[in-house]
Parts: structure tokens; C-alpha cells; sequence
């Protein structure tokens, strides 16, 4: 450390008292102070390597400890390669799954198609990996692919066992029961193939499987669709339904406010989910509406 001239007679130090304490800086408290502050800098520097190791093992969903005395950038190094390999295994268990199931598929031609782009999909993404570019985004691309593929086996064992509804049956009723009732099976089992057959398997008991179409068969609001337009009553008249535009079910001719009243909310509970839906007061006015200004 050295002292202007101007300091030193702007302070009436004797040039012995300016090299005093100069000598007394130079060997006690300045090599304390950059020794406090090569300590904090390294301090930070490793918080900074941590934290960064930490959330790259996250992404790369591996969990590898650092060693004793291991450089931070060879450390990073294993944690891409562990990360690496893993995907690399779950996409080419992912093919082999596909390759099996188009080896196995009776079904239409449309939907073999479908599995077989599916599958040209795999073979990009291994191809990407074994020329390792990029890695970015490859976690997002094998989701989507994973879900893609299961969103196809539902809707294919879905529409294998869905019936087909007498004319008589309004379509929009049909359609929310329909729904209502996959809704059901879903929440509590999952969907699977078994010698290109749908079964529902229990979420919480797997050995528990059942046929999708016995479900369907078993469930009372499908079969009495199937049945069709029922009279109550014996002997009672038919009844004559009318279109109203708008509106999309039909109405009883001559139907009273506390018929139209429940058939609009029957309507809007299946669409809405519930009477509590912040929309359902302002639909049923609507429709409530319209279907008295018709008649």
C-alpha cells in the first residue's frame, strides 16, 4: 500500500510515520483481509457448483454422489452420461413394446397405421440419442410419445365395445352417459390389451381384470339406453317430441315448466358435472328461455 503525497502532508505525517504505517498495513491487515475474502469467494463458488450439480441430477432424474476430491466438471460429466443411458434404456423398451404390439395388432388398418408412425417416432428419437443431439427436450418428446400411445389404446378399446344406440335415443343423452361411464371405469381401473381384448384391471387389486364389455353390458343407464325411448304408464299415448333450435335435446310437445325446468337441469348437471358450476345459473336461464319463448 503507498501514500500519495498529498495525503501524507494533508495528514502532517513525518515521511518515517508514513513508511510506519505503511510497513504495518503491508504485513498485518491487508494479508488478513485478502485472506477473509479468498475464503468467502471460495465459499460461494462451491454453494454455486452444488446447487448447479444438484439441479442437473434432478433433470437428468439420476442419483450420483460426488466423490471425495472429484472435480466438479467430471462429476457433471457422469451426471449427463447416467441421465443418457437411462433414457436411451426407457426408449428402446418403449420400441420393443411397439414392435410387439404390431406384431400381435387384428385390428383395422387405420389404427395399425397409426402404431406404426408411432413407432417411426421411437426410432427418430434413438437415432437423436445415439448422435447425442440434442438432449434438450428429450424428457418432453418420450412424455408425449408415451402419451400418445396410451390415449390410442383407450380410444381403440373404447369404440370396440361401444354399442350402437336405437334412433330413438337422443344423441346428446347417449353421449353423456356414454362419457359418464368411461369416467367411471377410468377412475378406478386401467386399460389393457390382453390377446387383443380390452380389460379393465383394478387400480388397487391387478389380479382383479375384467372384460370392457362386460362392464358396458352390466352398466343399468347403457342398457336402458339400448332398450330406447320407453312410456310410462300401460296403455298411456305416446308422447310427441319437437326440436327447438338452440336447444340441443328434444322437448315433449305441451311439456309444463317444471318438465322443461328438469330436463334442463338433467342436461347441464351431465355437461357441467355438477349444479354448483359457476356457469350453470346463466345456462339454464338460457336455455330455460328459449324453450318456453318456442312454446
Amino acid at each position: 500500500m503507498e501514500f500519495t503525497e498529498e495525503f501524507i502532508t494533508k495528514n502532517g505525517l513525518s515521511s518515517e510515520q508514513a513508511e510506519a504505517i505503511k510497513s504495518f498495513y503491508d504485513t498485518n491487515i491487508i494479508p488478513e483481509l485478502k485472506k477473509e475474502w479468498d475464503g468467502k469467494a471460495n465459499t460461494d463458488a462451491e454453494g454455486i457448483l452444488t446447487g448447479a450439480s444438484k439441479y442437473a441430477a434432478e433433470k437428468f432424474g439420476v442419483d450420483i454422489e460426488r466423490e471425495q476430491g472429484e472435480k466438479y466438471a467430471d462429476y457433471l460429466q457422469r451426471i449427463a452420461d447416467a441421465g443418457l443411458e437411462s433414457k436411451t434404456k426407457a426408449l428402446k423398451i418403449k420400441e420393443a413394446e411397439l414392435e410387439e404390439k404390431l406384431k400381435n395388432f387384428k385390428g383395422s388398418d387405420e389404427v395399425k397405421s397409426k402404431l406404426e408412425e408411432q413407432q417411426r417416432k421411437n426410432d427418430e428419437l434413438l437415432k437423436k440419442i445415439a448422435q447425442l443431439e440434442p438432449l434438450e427436450g428429450l424428457d418432453d418428446k418420450y412424455k408425449k410419445a408415451s402419451e400418445e400411445l396410451s390415449g390410442l389404446k383407450l380410444s381403440v378399446s373404447f369404440n370396440e365395445v361401444k354399442p350402437n344406440f336405437p334412433d330413438t335415443v337422443n344423441k346428446y343423452e347417449a353421449a353423456a352417459k356414454w362419457n359418464e361411464f368411461k369416467s367411471m371405469v377410468l377412475e378406478k381401473n386401467t386399460i389393457e390389451l390382453i390377446d387383443n381384448v380390452p380389460f379393465a384391471i383394478d387400480k388397487e387389486n391387478p389380479h382383479k381384470k375384467t372384460k370392457l364389455s362386460e362392464l358396458v353390458a352390466g352398466d343399468s343407464n347403457i342398457t336402458e339406453l339400448l332398450k330406447g325411448r320407453q312410456q310410462d304408464g300401460t296403455g298411456a299415448s305416446p308422447v310427441d317430441f319437437k326440436k327447438v333450435e338452440g336447444i340441443p335435446f328434444d322437448i315433449p310437445k305441451n311439456a309444463t315448466s317444471d318438465q322443461i325446468s328438469k330436463m334442463v337441469r338433467d342436461y347441464l348437471t351431465k355437461k357441467l358435472g355438477s349444479a354448483t358450476s359457476p356457469k350453470f345459473a346463466s345456462e339454464f336461464a338460457d336455455l330455460f328461455a328459449k324453450i318456453k319463448k318456442a312454446a
